[in-house]
């Protein structure tokens, strides 16, 4: 497969970072399918023994950096190697979470934004938390930057 696709122990071990990153917000997938604790670590220990620690460590490093819409295509081999450094563009979001982003930047609580569009809390941070994984940022603050850049660029 072109650059070793889902054969390569490099491609691997970037989409190992990549699961690990976007997992973050939902958890472990290991409580409902309880084999893949298993198979990741066959594949991590067969991509290590191919590859070497090191360049293990930075292919994973690289992928925790990776959006989910770059990972998707990076493992269907529609790309070369994702480019971590790019900002996300303007569709990158939902309607629903471009709504939640701008609640955030005005400084609103997920209580506040869950009142506002008449939803429950839990999903309120359910889109913060899609947002921040999609964005790739760790912070509320991050989020509210993201938009004051994007408006002031519409302007």
């Amino acid at each position: 497969m072109g650059r070793g696709g889902w054969g390569s122990s490099p491609a691997a071990a970037r989409l190992m970072g990549a699961i690990a990153a976007l997992a973050r917000p939902v958890g472990s997938a290991s409580i409902n399918y309880p084999d893949v604790g298993v198979l990741h670590a066959q594949f991590e220990q067969r991509a290590r023994r191919a590859m070497g620690d090191r360049a293990f460590a930075t292919e994973f490093r690289d992928g925790l950096g990776t959006r989910f819409e770059e990972a998707a295509a990076y493992a269907l081999d529609e790309i070369g190697r994702p480019d971590t450094s790019a900002e996300p563009g303007p569709t990158t979001l939902s309607r629903r979470e471009q709504q939640v982003a701008e609640f955030v930047a005005d400084g609103l609580t997920n209580k506040a934004i869950a009142g506002k569009l008449v939803i429950s809390q839990r999903t309120a941070q359910g889109h913060v938390e899609h947002i921040l994984s999609k964005l790739g940022f760790t912070s509320r603050s991050r989020i509210a930057a993201w938009v004051v850049e994007r408006t002031q660029g519409q302007s």
